[in-house]
C-alpha cells in the first residue's frame, strides 16, 4: 500500500489468542523449556495413534480422493460416526445436523457468523476461553463476562448481571466440561438453568465441548443439548484433544437448516475441512482403536494431573498459592497472592526455563491478573517436576 495512503486508510481492530502466540514464544527460547502454556496433546498420545501406518493405508486405498477437495459439509461416513456419538450420549442427532469443521475454532466462528453482528450481546464464562472471546469481538459482539467457579457459569449472577444492564442476550457461550482455562464443570444444576434463561433470553447456546471423553473421575452430565427441549443449542467438538491436533478436524451439531447457512459461510473460508484429515479419523474409528485410545489417554493424563498437582504441593507450600482439583480435561488453575502478578512472573518464568498463559489473557475486562492456566498434558511427568521447581524459583524472584 503507497505511504501516503496509510493516513486515511486504517483496518478495523482485530482480536487474537495469546495462547497461539505462547506457541512461538517457547520456540523462540534460546534454553530448554516447560511448556505448561499449550493445551497440546502429549507426544506420547500422538505416538499412539500411529499415524505414519495410517496416513500411508488411507493414501494406497484412497489415492488422490484423499487429498482433493472434499464435501463442505464433509466426509459422509464421517458425519454419520459423529450423529451417531451424539445419539449415544442423549442427543437426537442425524448426518444432516453434523458439519464438519476445521477444528473446534471455526465451528465457533460459524456460530457467531449466524447469530452475531455489531452490538449484539454474547454472555461467556469469565475466565473464558481466550480464542471464543476474540472470535465474538471480531464479530462486533458486546460480550458480557460472568464469574465462573467450579461449579462454571455462574447463571444466577448471568441473569442478574443481564437485567442490570437491560439488554437481553443473543448467544451464550460456554465449555461445559473441564473448562478452559480453569478445568471446571458446570453443575447439573446450572445446566438446567443455563437452559431456562436461554429460554427466556430467545438466546442460542454454543456448547464448546472438546474436552468432554477426558474424564478422570466422577459421572458424565448430560450435555446442554440433551436438555435443551426448543432452546437452540448448536455444539461443536473437535478430535484435536482426542486424536491428532495437527489434521484440524473438528464438528458442529445443529438444527439441519443452521448446518445449511454454516456451510454456505465455511465456503467463503476454505470450501472443505481437510480430505485427508477426515479419513485419517474415520480409519482409526473403523479399525476400532478410538475407545481403547480414548481409555489410554485417560489413564495418561490422570497420572500427568496427579503429577502436578503433587509437584505444586511440594514445591509451593506456603506460599500462598493455590490450584484446583478438576475432575478432568488438561488444565488447572492456579492463583497467586492477590498483589502477584502472573503477567509478571511469565517474564521470569521464561528466564528459567518454563512458560504457561497469564490469566488476564482470559478475560477482556474482569481482572484474573494473580492466576494462570498451568496445562500439564504436554510435558513428560518427569519434566512437570522441573517446570514446577523452575516455577518456583520465578516465583521467589519476582513475588517474595
Amino acid at each position: 500500500m503507497a505511504t501516503g495512503a496509510r493516513r486515511w486508510l486504517e483496518p478495523y481492530p482485530v482480536y487474537g489468542s495469546f495462547i497461539d502466540e505462547t506457541i512461538g514464544i517457547v520456540a523462540r527460547q534460546t534454553r530448554d523449556t516447560v511448556s505448561f502454556a499449550v493445551g497440546s496433546p502429549a507426544q506420547e498420545a500422538l505416538r499412539l495413534v500411529g499415524a505414519e501406518e495410517l496416513a500411508q493405508a488411507v493414501i494406497a486405498r484412497d489415492g488422490a480422493r484423499a487429498l482433493g477437495y472434499g464435501i463442505t459439509e464433509g466426509d459422509p461416513e464421517l458425519r454419520d460416526l459423529i450423529a451417531a456419538d451424539a445419539r449415544a450420549r442423549g442427543v437426537n442427532a442425524t448426518a444432516d445436523q453434523v458439519i464438519v469443521t476445521a477444528g473446534a475454532l471455526q465451528a465457533i466462528d460459524l456460530a457467531c457468523r449466524l447469530f452475531i453482528r455489531p452490538g449484539d450481546v454474547a454472555v461467556v464464562e469469565s475466565p473464558g476461553f481466550t480464542n471464543a472471546l476474540s472470535a465474538l469481538r471480531n464479530h462486533g459482539a458486546r460480550v458480557l463476562e460472568v464469574p465462573a467457579d467450579d461449579d462454571g457459569l455462574d447463571v444466577a449472577a448471568a441473569a442478574r448481571l443481564l437485567s442490570e444492564s437491560a439488554v437481553r442476550a443473543k448467544l451464550f457461550f460456554v465449555v461445559p466440561n473441564f473448562q478452559n482455562p480453569t478445568g471446571a464443570t458446570l453443575s447439573a444444576t446450572r445446566r438446567e438453568m443455563l437452559v431456562a434463561l436461554a429460554h427466556d433470553q430467545r438466546a442460542v447456546i454454543v456448547e464448546d465441548d472438546p474436552y468432554r471423553l477426558l474424564r478422570y473421575r466422577g459421572s458424565d452430565l448430560p450435555s446442554l443439548a440433551s436438555l435443551a427441549g426448543d432452546v437452540m443449542v448448536i455444539q461443536t467438538g473437535s478430535f484435536s484433544k482426542t486424536f491428532l491436533p495437527g489434521i484440524r478436524v473438528g464438528w458442529a451439531i445443529a438444527d439441519p437448516e443452521l448446518v445449511r447457512a454454516m456451510a454456505a459461510a465455511k465456503q467463503t473460508m476454505d470450501s472443505s475441512t481437510s480430505s485427508l484429515g477426515q479419513r485419517l479419523v474415520v480409519e482409526f474409528i473403523r479399525r476400532g482403536r478410538f475407545a481403547a485410545h480414548v481409555d489410554a489417554l485417560r489413564v495418561l493424563y490422570a497420572e500427568k494431573q496427579a503429577r502436578a498437582r503433587a509437584a505444586l504441593a511440594r514445591d509451593f507450600a506456603g506460599t500462598g498459592v493455590g490450584w484446583n482439583d478438576p475432575e478432568g480435561g488438561f488444565y488447572l488453575w492456579v492463583t497467586l497472592p492477590r498483589s502477584a502478578s502472573a503477567r509478571q512472573l511469565l517474564g521470569a518464568a521464561l528466564e528459567e526455563g518454563v512458560a504457561f498463559v497469564p490469566g488476564d489473557a482470559f478475560a477482556i475486562e474482569r481482572d484474573h491478573s494473580a492466576a494462570l492456566r498451568f496445562s500439564y498434558s504436554s510435558p513428560t511427568p518427569e519434566r512437570i517436576d522441573e517446570g514446577v521447581r523452575r516455577l518456583r524459583r520465578a516465583f521467589d524472584r519476582v513475588v517474595t
